[in-house]
């Protein structure tokens, strides 16, 4: 995914696992929609730029169905991620009010043993008289009881928190197991694709005339600057991305290019755009006018979501 992604210097919490979370409750019909997708025959099949060959074809129409998915499982993960990051946030405001509760109970306490007229060490020593002592409980209760209730309520808030992040992170446990499923299930179909498309650039090279040695890359890069290559998205992201470094490269991912694609989502966008000449293609090694435009595309397929939703 690209916007798992960062630049080298930012830590990358999803580098190492699959990613993701669905709400409770949705991660189990994703799944069934899912496999769904990946037994079915596509009904329309992309056509493979400069040819009619039907492996290809079909290749990538399961390729792009199952890219598409996988994303969007993505996406509901950073989402549950959101969610469960909120609650901790307003768990640990919630402590914080009920600390300054319990000291402002304590100064209350004190202010009122003077008011007493009994010396407060007096009152808060373990030989006090039994009645003093008596009247410092009740005095204590009286003082505290409003204060009482609000750190009662602030508890009250946070055990209902604390119940919200239970489910949350069993959603959690569950969309992982749904991502993993749907990755795996990308990159089996990623590689079919790039297999058909080699395939086809084999009996391309052979059918050519003599002259030139055989290779399985048929990309020729495109020059120029792209039309959207100053729309105000673009230039965010990859500012954020990689500072604007078209051969930027973070292992975490690994990650290449300005927008810190894998090779996997560049891969599927490819796929999907009908660019199968960049199946396969290290983004580094596209031109800028090319990474541009594959940034552009998944922009418009699946919005800002593969990039965190920023910019």
């Amino acid at each position: 995914m690209t916007r798992t992604g960062r630049t080298p210097t930012r830590d990358d919490r999803r580098a190492s696992r699959a990613g993701g979370r669905l709400k409770l409750g949705a991660s189990a019909g994703l799944l069934v929609v899912a496999l769904a997708i990946f037994t079915a025959t596509p009904a329309h099949a992309q056509q493979a730029p400069g040819g009619g060959d039907q492996g290809v074809a079909a290749a990538q129409a399961r390729a792009d169905t199952a890219a598409s998915a996988y994303i969007d499982g993505l996406f509901k993960s950073q989402e549950l991620d959101a969610q469960i990051a909120g609650i901790q946030e307003s768990m640990a405001r919630l402590e914080e009010r009920v600390t300054a509760l319990r000291d402002t109970a304590q100064i209350h306490a004190l202010a009122a043993y003077k008011r007493s007229g009994t010396p407060v060490v007096a009152l808060l020593t373990s030989d006090a008289p039994a009645m003093d002592s008596a009247r410092r409980t009740v005095l204590l209760d009286y003082v505290n009881a409003r204060d009482d209730d609000a750190a009662a309520q602030l508890r009250k808030a946070r055990e209902g928190l604390q119940s919200q992040q239970h489910d949350l992170e069993a959603a959690q446990q569950q969309q992982n197991d749904v991502v993993t499923q749907l990755k795996g299930e990308e990159d089996r179909l990623n590689a079919e694709l790039k297999a058909a498309q080699d395939q086809r650039r084999r009996a391309s090279a052979i059918a050519a005339p003599a002259g030139g040695g055989l290779t399985l890359s048929n990309y020729v890069p495109q020059a120029g600057e792209n039309p959207h290559h100053n729309d105000p998205f673009l230039v965010c992201t990859r500012g954020i991305e990689s500072h604007g470094n078209y051969q930027a490269y973070n292992p975490a991912g690994p990650f290449y290019g300005a927008y810190q694609f894998t090779q996997s989502t560049w891969d599927s966008t490819a796929n999907h755009a009908g660019r199968g000449d960049l199946v396969g293609v290290d983004p580094r090694n596209a031109s800028e006018y090319d990474q541009d435009d594959m940034a552009w595309t998944l922009y418009q397929w699946k919005g800002k979501g593969p990039w965190n939703g920023r910019c």
